[in-house]
């Protein structure tokens, strides 16, 4: 695969130059943005202010702004949603909504143009599959989103929508380094011809990384350990059938090595700096590819059809050389997403109902390599979810929203050594009620009631126990799907053209919470656990040359009932914090417009204190809350477009992820320092 990403990425590179000669002849189509618009809160296009829940997109023009050279850079300034990269990249990273700390990759559902990326074990979401470069907007949804979309969409609800063809004839090239040895390029080729309209995207990146020295045995080497290097290479081709029917075929195949800096403790820092890993030899190479085929047709009076199918194939070789520990892993992930969707009146009243299918198989086939001894495991997970959602307008003004989802999934199990063969059937049922008052052209006010499940992952429904002399595999006994009930109200309102906001509450009761108890070792349920708080964001625009615009998020995220360790002991109490989470988080931005082509855009994020990662006693010091500025300077003259900015312009210094042993001792993945970044592109 790694042979053909790098043919196809040189291909598609040179393809722009000879199509630029016979450019002239084609004409432009005018742009269409859609930033009113979601498709991700109802499986379909719906204005924001229909929606009973705390929406936001991320537009193009406000990608381009950013200083964001990742997915997830863009997404540390969003109200309610906190980053936690863990080596600087943007590969390994956790997006939390809503305050889930260390449980946050499995409790808040990524999808790319609608389908699933998040994987069926532990291992997180790889956030470096989709390059920026070919994203066209990224929708979030916060709050539980499991009548639609079922297991992991418990905290919000992550679409990033990739490009597709604007214009008749379009080609792009773009190239960026900035610091710590950054380099992109990338180029992009897309049209429209008749019925037909296609694009294709191509990249190279690679960084040595914020975490770039080796110590071994007190010893300086010559070592680059916090190194990505990546390739991608994709499209998306739309076929127009007739009027009534639209084929869309997409995909992307991705490559990368990356190394795996090792934590530091407050000792290792000043001794070795905080660039510094001790395991310089650790990385991970991945090969990664899917590809998806839709299908839209209406129906004329009688509604419309959408199906998707997807594949997707992943490879991952981890060497972990300092704990002698490697392994293979196969991921391979089939899809099928039928939906019907039927707009027609009832006594004169809107009604718009959406009924579907998701149906998932994945199977994961790992063989590995430690002091035990070689291993393989194997893992097959089936879902199968139905759900409704229907759209009632009481009034013209009023709109009732209601729900409904049942999901059932099973896990198949082997493992060779220790020998473990079983299976795991569970079910689960999800609802929503929403009321949505419509008071102004971009004014409402909402309610929401839902009720939310998470199925555990397979590396938490295995558990390993030593039972003198051996060491057996089993499912695990303490564990169960955590269900949840939410509570949502909130407005949005344009005081005037130039000035809006919104503010939303929320208050979540989570019940049989899953986690990883520090204290036992082993994945089991909290009973109770709560969480409330409040999203604040403004926008205004005093001047036709200046935007400000700022949010706030308060979270309180408590543990309900007692933790014990494996001798009975109470370890946490309930009202203790649960780790990993901030009470604060801010952001302040503004857009100054130069004149002849300038623009300036400046932005601080802030995020407050918080308890290391799994320190559930509350027993050790708060980890330290944070602020980066990032300034950002472009020109843009047509198709030209050039920057230079700088992130973390104070060189504030900081970790972003922090854990803490059971023994106390506090580990550090230090975050980058002040970094520069620049870049030019042409697009005609």
């Amino acid at each position: 695969m790694k042979r053909f990403i790098s043919f196809a990425t040189s291909l598609i590179f040179l393809l722009p130059f000879p199509l630029l000669l016979s450019a002239q002849t084609q004409t432009e189509s005018e742009e269409v943005t859609l930033d009113e618009v979601v498709v991700t809160a109802t499986r379909d296009a719906e204005e924001i202010r229909k929606i009973p829940a705390n929406v936001t997109v991320i537009t193009k023009d406000e990608i381009e702004h950013s200083d964001a050279q990742t997915i997830t850079d863009v997404m540390r300034d969003e109200a309610g949603v906190v980053v936690r990269d863990f080596y600087g990249t943007g590969k390994t990273a956790s997006v939390d909504i809503r305050g889930f700390g260390e449980t946050a990759p499995s409790n808040v559902l990524v999808l790319v143009d609608g389908r699933r990326v998040n994987e069926i074990d532990l291992s997180g979401v790889d956030w470096s599959q989709i390059p920026l470069d070919q994203v066209e907007r990224i929708e979030i949804v916060r709050g539980s989103g499991s009548v639609l979309y079922g297991d992991n969409a418990v905290g919000g609800v992550i679409n990033i929508i990739t490009k597709k063809p604007a214009k008749a004839f379009s080609v792009g090239a773009e190239v960026a380094g900035g610091s710590y040895g950054y380099y992109k390029g990338s180029s992009t080729v897309s049209g429209k011809w008749g019925p037909l309209s296609a694009i294709l995207n191509a990249s190279y990146s690679s960084t040595d990384g914020y975490r770039d020295n080796g110590f071994w045995k007190g010893k300086s080497v010559d070592r680059e350990n916090g190194f990505l290097k990546a390739k991608n290479v994709g499209g998306k081709f739309v076929y127009d059938l007739t009027d009534a029917v639209s084929l869309d075929f997409s995909g992307n195949l991705h490559s990368d090595d990356a190394g795996l800096p090792s934590g530091l403790t407050k000792a290792e820092i000043i001794k070795f700096g905080r660039r510094a890993t001790l395991h310089p030899d650790d990385h991970a190479e991945t090969d990664d590819g899917y590809g998806s085929f839709r299908v839209k047709a209406r129906l004329w009076d009688f509604g419309r059809i959408e199906a998707e199918l997807s594949y997707r194939n992943r490879d991952v070789a981890d060497d972990f050389a300092s704990y002698s520990f490697s392994d293979k892993r196969n991921l391979t992930t089939w899809g099928f997403t039928p939906r019907y969707i039927l707009e027609k009146s009832i006594w004169d009243h809107r009604n718009k109902l959406t009924v579907g299918v998701d149906l998932y198989k994945s199977e994961s086939d790992v063989d590995s390599v430690s002091f035990a001894g070689p291993n393989r495991a194997e893992v097959t997970k089936k879902s199968l979810g139905f759900y409704a959602l229907n759209e009632f307008s009481i009034l013209e003004s009023l709109i009732l929203s209601s729900g409904f989802r049942q999901e059932r999934v099973t896990f198949e199990l082997f493992e060779k050594s220790p020998y473990l063969k079983d299976s795991v059937k569970d079910r689960e049922p999800a609802w929503n009620l929403g009321l949505d008052y419509l008071f102004g052209k971009k004014s409402s006010a909402f309610l929401s009631v839902k009720r939310s499940f998470r199925f555990p992952v397979s590396d938490e429904l295995i558990q390993f126990v030593f039972i003198p002399p051996n060491l057996e595999a089993r499912v695990n006994p303490a564990i169960r799907p955590q269900t949840g009930n939410h509570y949502e109200t909130g407005v949005r309102h344009a005081f005037t053209d130039q000035i809006e906001g919104s503010l939303t509450f929320f208050w979540i009761d989570l019940k049989d919470e899953i986690f990883f108890n520090p204290y036992t070792f082993t994945n089991e349920n909290i009973s109770k656990t709560r969480r409330q708080g409040l999203e604040a964001s403004m926008k205004t625009r005093p001047f036709p040359w200046l935007t400000l615009w700022g949010n706030y998020t308060y979270t309180r995220a408590l543990v309900e009932e007692d933790i014990l360790d494996s001798d009975g002991v109470v370890k946490a109490r309930p009202g203790n914090e649960i780790p990993g989470v901030p009470r604060h988080k801010g952001s302040l931005g503004s857009d100054v417009e130069l004149g002849k082509g300038f623009l300036w855009n400046s932005r601080i994020n802030i995020v407050g204190s918080r308890r290391f990662i799994s320190d559930f006693a509350n027993n050790v010091e708060n980890l330290d809350g944070y602020y980066t500025f990032d300034t950002k300077l472009s020109y843009t003259w047509k198709g030209l477009k050039a920057y230079v900015g700088v992130n973390n312009l104070f060189n504030r210094k900081y970790s972003e992820f922090a854990v803490v042993d059971s023994l106390g001792k506090q580990v550090f993945y230090p975050s980058p320092e002040r970094n520069f970044i620049g870049g030019i592109s042409y697009t005609f």
